[in-house]
């Protein structure tokens, strides 16, 4: 069943719905992604190709695919969608027609939740930092968390989700880095003050088994550009190694 601009009312798809709460809402999408990840990575037919635009195309395309054959009819998720200042995401979940989350109603040219990719390792390049899951290099802004925090991505959203392509080594060993890195920022007060101690990323249980690691965060951001002091990120990493 396709949402269309003909109904009466806008609807969610599975369930159906019209007017939805927007916790659950979020948690439907992000569950939804988080199914089909492993199911992505295992298609024989997906291209082998390990880089990062390649590996987004052919995730997004899984994606849009699975979610009309799902009846998961009111959303889309859009590759490379405008940002802040003319940036690019990585992908967009977007509105297919209008729907209404606890009361307000978006219509298909917003952005529900944005979402980051990184691959794991940070492939080596003179000008990308060595951890681009969290910040880049000085004056670039490249990395995935970093982007949120100053709002060049996701400004009016509350929640982002990053998606790590794990290439070489274990969940735990990313984790180790990651938090490492997040707390020396915080302690060398980089961006003036902007990181903090309490935005270390705590593991989460999915329902994926070994080859979906389930993470979230909280992180403070800059007023403006972005509407809100801070936001909640959800991180999903897919074992590819």
């Amino acid at each position: 069943m396709i949402a269309d601009e003909l109904r009466p009312t806008p609807s969610f798809g599975v369930p159906d719905a019209t007017v939805l709460q927007a916790d659950a809402f979020h948690r439907e999408i992000v569950e939804f992604i988080e199914r089909e990840l492993p199911v992505w990575r295992d298609r024989p037919n997906r291209p082998q190709l390990m880089d990062e635009p390649n590996l987004n195309q052919t995730l997004c395309l899984r994606l849009n695919s699975a979610s009309r054959r799902q009846s998961f009819d009111a959303v889309q998720f859009l590759q490379e969608p405008l940002q802040s200042s003319a940036r690019r995401g990585d992908i967009g979940v977007m509105p297919l027609g209008m729907i209404i989350v606890e009361g307000r109603t978006y219509d298909d040219f917003e952005q529900l939740l944005p979402i980051e990719c990184k691959r794991a390792p940070t492939p080596p390049d003179i000008r990308r930092g060595d951890v681009e899951y969290v910040h880049g290099l000085a004056g670039h802004r490249t990395g995935a968390i970093e982007r949120f925090k100053h709002g060049l991505h996701g400004p009016t959203n509350r929640r982002a989700l990053i998606i790590a392509y794990v290439q070489e080594e274990s969940f735990d060993h990313w984790l180790a880095i990651i938090n490492a890195r997040l707390a020396l920022l915080s302690k060398n007060g980089t961006d003036e003050g902007l990181w903090r101690p309490a935005e270390a990323l705590f593991g989460d249980a999915s329902n994926q088994g070994a080859d979906v690691q389930k993470l979230t965060s909280k992180h403070r951001r800059l007023v403006p550009p972005s509407s809100s002091s801070t936001i909640d990120m959800e991180h999903l990493w897919l074992r590819m190694n």
